[in-house]
């Protein structure tokens, strides 16, 4: 028995390669598409897999691309995945769109599907709270075959859809305020900009005012100071009412305010 380059010993009889294709059929099923590959990597005797695939089907060993379909996509459905991961999963077996897609409205006719129910019993059954963020939520769903707009609809009829929160709103509870707020200012942001960017971010604000003036009254924060460094930074020809112009228009996109910029310009 000669060795083929793929290292696979190459069949010398028919024998061999239907051998082979019960081997591989007693690991899992699998499709003609995949089978192939297998018997194709044993030998290019096309007249012995012809009559080894023949045998197969003759005797119920290989089942055919429909038949394999509907029962994946019956397995599929009983496990709470959707139509996209079973399109997925047998393109990739070789299988074509068009017999996935008849055994996908086979199965649903057939057994009464509605992937939309589907979606809703899973998220009812397996989140009693969310202790996870909506976009981990919806990836898991996702990667199960559902639609965002099945997603969605599970997510929103849930009663604890209110203890849903974004991973964004999850990392803005463990945050610092007052440490953020002086990480902000040494950066040379003013207030404005601190707040806004700190919104974005979902933080919770309601005592940032408070920070912002102990800060102040202890001298760890000086915005009257910071924006005359942000200004002595650049080389405005504060005598140009143009670049006089820019430069104010710069200091309150930094977040400061009229104030500041009106004593930063005025000692400069």
């Amino acid at each position: 028995m000669t060795a083929h380059p793929n290292g696979i010993k190459q069949a010398t009889r028919q024998e061999s390669v239907m051998n082979s294709a019960m081997w591989h059929l007693a690991q899992r099923d699998m499709t003609e598409s995949e089978l192939l590959i297998k018997l194709r990597a044993k030998t290019d005797n096309q007249q012995w897999i012809t009559q080894t695939l023949d045998t197969l089907h003759h005797y119920g060993y290989l089942k055919s691309d429909a038949d394999f379909a509907h029962g994946f996509a019956q397995q599929s459905f009983n496990n709470e995945y959707g139509s996209k991961y079973i399109i997925e999963k047998l393109k990739k077996k070789g299988l074509s769109v068009a017999t996935v897609l008849t055994a996908i409205e086979q199965v649903k006719q057939q057994y009464n599907i509605d992937e939309q129910q589907l979606v809703i019993d899973r998220v009812n059954a397996q989140y009693q709270q969310f202790t996870i963020s909506r976009e981990k939520l919806i990836n898991t769903l996702v990667k199960r075959g559902f639609t965002f707009s099945q997603i969605n609809t599970a997510i929103e009829q849930h009663p604890a859809v209110g203890s849903l929160r974004s991973s964004l709103e999850i990392k803005a509870d463990k945050v610092d305020l007052k440490k953020e707020l002086l990480k902000y200012a040494r950066k040379g942001k003013g207030l404005t900009v601190i707040r806004q960017e700190l919104t974005l971010r979902k933080v919770d604000i309601t005592d940032l005012e408070r920070y912002v003036s102990q800060a102040i009254t202890e001298g760890d924060i000086d915005f009257y100071a910071s924006c005359l460094e942000q200004l002595q930074k650049k080389a405005y020809d504060l005598n140009d009412f143009k670049q006089r112009s820019k430069a104010y228009a710069m200091l309150s996109r930094k977040g400061f305010s009229s104030e500041e910029i009106k004593f930063a310009l005025s000692e400069a």
